[in-house]
């Protein structure tokens, strides 16, 4: 008995259909796979865009407090930059003073008073 033509197409389609089987049972594997890392992903795209909130909120803290910094650093300045001015002034002031001072001291026939006072200036020195 030889087998019929009906018979074999059926064999030959039983195994296409096997063959069809296990290519969807791979290819189901790889959708699964695909789905779970797909998953993984967002949750790592959620965590990055919750870090990059986060910074930008930093960056906002920290240009507010180096704005705050600069003009207290600023403002100090300004009255260190008075401070030296004024300074200056009474160096200068001081300055002349002694000039006065010295000239007084240095010219001859004075009066007893600036005489005295220029003996006890030199003696300070």
């Amino acid at each position: 008995m030889a087998p019929s033509l009906s018979v074999l197409v059926e064999l030959l389609l039983a195994a296409l259909l096997a063959t069809t089987l296990i290519y969807c049972v791979k290819l189901e594997r790889g959708l699964r796979r695909l789905r779970e890392d797909q998953e993984n992903l967002n949750a790592t795209v959620r965590a990055l865009n919750t870090g990059i909130a986060a910074a930008h909120a930093s960056l906002a803290g920290l240009k507010a407090a180096a704005k705050d910094a600069g003009e207290t650093l600023s403002t100090k300045v300004g009255g260190a930059r008075a401070l030296a001015d004024e300074l200056g002034l009474l160096v200068s002031s001081g300055d002349r003073i002694a000039s006065r001072i010295e000239s007084a001291i240095e010219r001859p026939n004075r009066t007893t008073a600036n005489k005295s006072l220029g003996d006890s200036l030199r003696a300070l020195r």
